[in-house]
């Protein structure tokens, strides 16, 4: 990656970088005091294809929370959450979560390295499969040592991935707000609520975007081609789990009320709570 040097814009500093035809500048605080160009560090990403893999409806899991079940349970080989939708005609502007980025181990029985879980935040990937906007955290467990990484990311797939080096992880609190201006512009912004850190990553000539789905997942993430396995994890609960939408009044917002509820058979499932949390847990 190549970092281009840049002016002070307000409150925080721009560094730019292009990967093929997606460019895309960042402005870094903490504590609200603008981070030094030389201490932002993105660097490419080895995520795969982070498209839903979806499979036949399931029936819902039992003995865990009391929880809502109105959601339809559906089941996929790497999505594990809700996705909600919307017409063409009432496009998604913004999608918005909070969650807590989970600890993570390795899943017993499993001898498929690397193992990871990546709670995520995003729009599109799932009926629209051309182009997913998406951002969150990754635990990664590389080898059976069971040493931990743990990192914040984003991606516009089909384009690859990028780490947030930079910004700390562990297990802190998150939020993720993806603001689009067009269907090939954005503004992703994401935050570290436990350590007060926030990346604001500004996109423009991405992927053409649908934003007809609305995602808030963990998911046993691809590594190139291969299906990485899923690492155990504490339980991910998504709050604030909402997007705004073009329409007005009662139509401008989408929830997780009437969503798919996806389920990775055997690893993971998880439950709609009400109309703005959601529930991920390890199997």
């Amino acid at each position: 990656m190549k970092w281009i040097h840049a002016a002070v814009f307000g409150s925080a500093l721009l560094a730019t970088c292009g990967l093929a035809e997606l460019t895309f500048t960042v402005e870094a605080t903490r504590d609200g005091v603008p981070i030094p160009q030389s201490e932002i560090k993105l660097e490419p990403f080895e995520f795969g294809r982070s498209r839903n893999n979806r499979g036949p409806p399931s029936p819902p899991p039992r003995g865990h929370q009391k929880v809502r079940r109105a959601n339809s349970k559906v089941n996929s080989a790497n999505w594990c959450g809700s996705v909600n939708y919307t017409p063409s005609s009432n496009q998604i502007k913004s999608v918005h979560g909070v969650f807590q980025h989970p600890q993570c181990s390795k899943r017993n029985g499993v001898n498929t390295y690397p193992q990871a879980a990546a709670p995520w935040v995003g729009i599109d990937g799932e009926t629209w499969t051309s182009a997913l906007l998406q951002s969150g955290t990754v635990c990664k467990i590389d080898n059976s040592t069971g040493v931990v990484r743990n990192e914040a990311w984003w991606q516009w797939v089909p384009e690859g991935a990028y780490t947030i080096a930079s910004m700390p992880a562990a297990d802190d609190f998150f939020e993720v707000t993806i603001n689009t201006s067009s269907t090939t512009a954005a503004l992703i912004t994401i935050t570290n609520l436990s350590q007060r850190h926030t990346y604001a990553i500004s996109v423009t000539d991405g992927p053409v975007l649908a934003r007809i789905n609305a995602d808030w997942v963990v998911e046993r993430p691809y590594y190139g081609s291969t299906l990485a396995g899923f690492a155990s994890f504490t339980d991910v609960w998504f709050q604030e789990a909402y997007a705004v939408r073009t329409g007005t009044g009662a139509s401008s917002t989408l929830g997780v009320l009437g969503a798919n509820q996806f389920q990775i058979p055997n690893y993971c499932t998880s439950e709609e709570w009400d109309d703005s949390h959601l529930v991920s847990w390890s199997l």
